[in-house]
């Protein structure tokens, strides 16, 4: 392709990229643009930048060169100001009440997956132990032996514990964070993770069978359980996202799709946070206070649905109605929808 060929191929996304920056530059700013046209900015920013590579790659008019360079630093600059002008706090909430539930809706067979898994164990090491309860010990860590001595005892009432809330929280952080970063190892030790967390709680609950302490056992977990069980199956469906991207990188670049895999899934155990600190707070302060059974249960249905209808309610991003929704940002500064595979063709 010769420098005319390539210019009149070329032009007309040129200065619709120009045109589009122009307008986002007046006075109403990106507010300015309409839906149809943020969706445009970031393909035609990506399209500038193949050209720019393709120019300076074939020692094409320097003029033309200078021209592509600074269209694509003008693109470069909008899309970063659009990414990052809103306030510390506006960010945060938009990132909570909007951004991480939105994503885990669009990841939702990964934290699905974690969901079955989970239960599937359970399932099994509940059989398991109840027609061979010896085997107890093949789900529940030896060194939780003091703590099943107590459940079996019954006697679980006890008083506040802000000390214990503290290191509730920041056990289950890190259950939450091996169960995510077995994902760089193809998500196996995030399997084995979902699987034995399952297996724990099933083998639990057949002990109580045996022993017939139910009524005091779900008292005791289901008011911090659904909102810690529900952040460890985020995080281990984060790990699930990232092994596949490693094992099945499909059309990406095993490299790209990793990226891309691994900020979401950064996205998601920091949007974890929230319920983890919930989960302490009530396991350590609430969920063995020696009050009703039938209070705590109503306590546990309630945040229940509420976390769920927070993390599952259908909601539209902000970012699509007044920022580019763009995620990954690469060499150039430039945040795109997806990785450029092969920047040297036209």
């Amino acid at each position: 392709m010769d420098e005319r060929d390539f210019v009149s191929k070329k032009r007309e996304a040129w200065d619709r990229l120009t045109a589009l920056i122009d307008k986002a530059n007046s006075a109403k700013g990106v507010r300015g643009l309409s839906r149809e046209e943020i969706l445009s900015l970031g393909p035609l920013y990506r399209r500038a930048s193949s050209d720019l590579a393709f120019a300076r790659a074939h020692a094409i008019n320097k003029d033309l060169i200078l021209h592509l360079n600074g269209l694509v630093g003008r693109a470069h600059a909008l899309l970063y100001q659009a990414e990052t002008s809103k306030s510390a706090l506006g960010s945060l909430a938009n990132f909570y009440l909007y951004e991480f539930p939105a994503l885990l809706q669009k990841r939702f067979k990964f934290f699905a997956a974690a969901v079955i898994i989970s239960v599937l164990s359970g399932l099994f090491a509940y059989w398991v132990v109840i027609n061979h309860p010896a085997k107890l010990w093949l789900f529940v860590p030896e060194s939780l032996k003091d703590s099943v001595e107590v459940w079996k005892s019954g006697k679980i009432a006890d008083s506040a514990h802000v000390e214990m809330s503290a290191q509730l929280m920041t056990h289950n952080l890190q259950v939450g964070l091996v169960a995510f970063a077995g994902g760089v190892a193809g998500g196996v030790p995030s399997l084995t993770s979902m699987f034995g967390n399952g297996a724990m709680l099933g083998g639990m609950a057949a002990l109580m069978t045996q022993i017939h302490k139910h009524s005091t056992f779900w008292p005791g977990i289901l008011p911090h359980g659904f909102a810690e069980l529900t952040a460890i199956f985020i995080c281990g469906g984060a790990g699930f996202q990232i092994g596949l991207s490693l094992l099945m990188p499909g059309q990406y670049r095993r490299a790209d799709a990793f990226r891309i895999a691994g900020m979401e899934g950064i996205k998601l155990v920091m949007g974890t946070v929230p319920l983890f600190i919930f989960a302490g707070v009530i396991e350590g302060m609430f969920s063995h206070l020696p009050i009703p059974a039938n209070l705590r249960y109503a306590f546990a249905g309630l945040n229940g649905v509420l976390w769920y209808l927070y993390l599952f309610l259908p909601r539209r991003l902000l970012s699509d109605r007044n920022s580019p929704p763009f995620r990954n940002s690469n060499a150039l500064g430039g945040v795109l929808e997806e990785p450029v595979r092969n920047s040297q063709t036209a």
